[in-house]
């Protein structure tokens, strides 16, 4: 239990300081070519519809990235998605996962964070990710993403109608 706790404020210093190092606005893109969403895997989320959704996009297969929490629960990635747990961090709050130190190292053009209710862990992902643009629900910590849409995770087709709105008022797409 102590080193949980540890390990939570650990996350949570981590999280502060990536964004305190973010620096949004000098950050432009031309054409959205990388997609990359954290969704939160301890709920069903239906892994085709983010891959349609990245094709309304332009976005091909090869370039969307999916990676999902799990809370407690033994993780394996699979052919659609790559997945974390608890025990991918540190007591120090590093990443420990292989693919999670990928996903958030990789320089994305946006970042949808695809759950609704916050959790440290998934937002640690999504404060460090190195997207350029992150887009999410308003019901998740605000400081985290660029675009915030009043949706909610049980409504994604206003979600992803929204989405495409202001991604072509963007410019984006």
């Amino acid at each position: 239990m102590i080193l949980k706790g540890l390990k939570r404020n650990a996350i949570k210093k981590s999280i502060e300081a990536s964004l305190d190092k973010r620096n949004a606005s000098s950050q432009h893109i031309s054409n959205l070519k990388t997609l990359a969403v954290l969704i939160d895997a301890s709920y069903s989320v239906n892994i085709l519809s983010l891959v349609k959704l990245a094709n309304e996009l332009g976005v091909s297969p090869n370039n969307l990235k999916i990676m999902g929490y799990k809370e407690d629960k033994e993780v394996e990635d699979d052919k659609d998605a790559a997945y974390y747990n608890d025990k991918s961090f540190g007591v120090n709050g590093a990443i420990k996962s292989r693919s999670l130190q990928e996903f958030v190292g990789k320089d994305y053009d946006v970042l949808i964070s695809f759950y609704g209710e916050d959790k440290i862990e998934l937002n640690y992902v999504a404060a460090a990710s190195n997207a350029k643009l992150k887009v999410g629900f308003a019901n998740v910590d605000n400081r985290i993403n660029d675009l915030i849409i009043g949706a909610t995770v049980n409504n994604p087709n206003l979600f992803i109608k929204e989405l495409k709105k202001y991604l072509k008022i963007l410019q984006v797409i």
